[in-house]
């Protein structure tokens, strides 16, 4: 059984090998907690990079979230009806792990303290932004090119998208199993990459900070939106409710599919929430994976 690890927009400033052991750690960290006894050196896991490919076309990642808000975001309300309008999952695995934000050291340091409550408020004002621009395709499609250059190449330019398809393809084997382990983007890559390619044997679909939600996203999808022909195990779609590049999980039309994709909100870092780190070492998703290599 072979682990994919698909990584995410914004990571120019590593390399393939680098970025391979950023996860690793992380994804270790969650195994010191697990009850299964899994030594990491035992399992096949493998990350392709396509971080490079935009210094390649010559292109530069200019995302600068700030420049969206308002100079005070402190009293940013959008209507009552767009920030309630997505559904929760339960959390059914508290995150016990020892992520930076729940160290109680920390809560000592008053300077830390005002950190937290500062990156709360921002993640708060930028979560009530997408909600709101997800009502908005068009307008949600500008700010993508304009901000996520990473993204908006995947998504509108053919040449980019088989370039990173084949980056992911030539770590896949068409006689092995497969879990698949995708971050923000990378499930947006994986999704359409599966749909092109259907000869791959897919165990476990495993979706983090996924903004498959999107409409401006779909809108750019292989359609119809349908479960990847060779996923024959679960989907599972882990979202923190802080996460404002997720802000919903995958249960409404066009992902109310049959089986359904497997929800479920968890608590990531505080500071950063999209981060993978938060992610990949939560309990919940070290369980779905292990239990996917059983």
């Amino acid at each position: 059984m072979k682990i994919i690890f698909i990584h995410g927009m914004n990571q120019q400033a590593y390399d393939a090998n680098s970025l391979r052991q950023h996860w690793l750690n992380a994804f270790q960290a969650g195994l010191k907690h697990s009850p299964l006894e899994i030594e990491l050196s035992s399992l096949d896991i493998q990350l392709p990079f396509y971080g490079d490919l935009l210094s390649k076309h010559k292109l530069y990642n200019n995302l600068d979230l700030q420049t969206l808000l308002p100079k005070s975001i402190a009293h940013l309300h959008l209507p009552f009806h767009l920030r309630h309008n997505s559904t929760i999952a339960p959390e059914h695995h508290p995150c016990i792990s020892v992520l930076p934000s729940f160290n109680p050291a920390y809560a000592k340091s008053l300077t830390r303290h005002l950190a937290l409550i500062s990156a709360l408020t921002r993640d708060h004002a930028f979560k009530e932004l997408v909600l709101f621009l997800n009502h908005y395709p068009k307008l949600h499609e500008t700010l993508i090119h304009k901000f996520l250059i990473e993204t908006y190449l995947y998504l509108s330019n053919p040449d980019f998208m088989q370039e990173v398809h084949q980056r992911i393809i030539s770590y896949l084997h068409p006689e092995l199993d497969h879990i698949i382990v995708a971050h923000s983007l990378g499930s947006v890559i994986t999704y359409n990459l599966l749909h092109q390619y259907p000869h791959f044997q897919i165990q476990r679909f495993i979706t983090l900070g996924s903004p498959l939600a999107f409409k401006v996203i779909q809108e750019k999808l292989v359609t119809p939106i349908s479960r990847p022909p060779q996923l024959y195990g679960d989907w599972f779609n882990f979202y923190s409710p802080d996460d404002f590049l997720t802000a919903f999980p995958l249960c409404k039309t066009p992902f109310n599919l049959t089986p359904p994709i497997i929800n479920q909100a968890i608590t990531t870092s505080l500071d950063n929430p999209h981060s993978i780190t938060g992610y990949l070492q939560h309990p919940a998703v070290i369980q779905s994976i292990l239990e996917a290599l059983k």
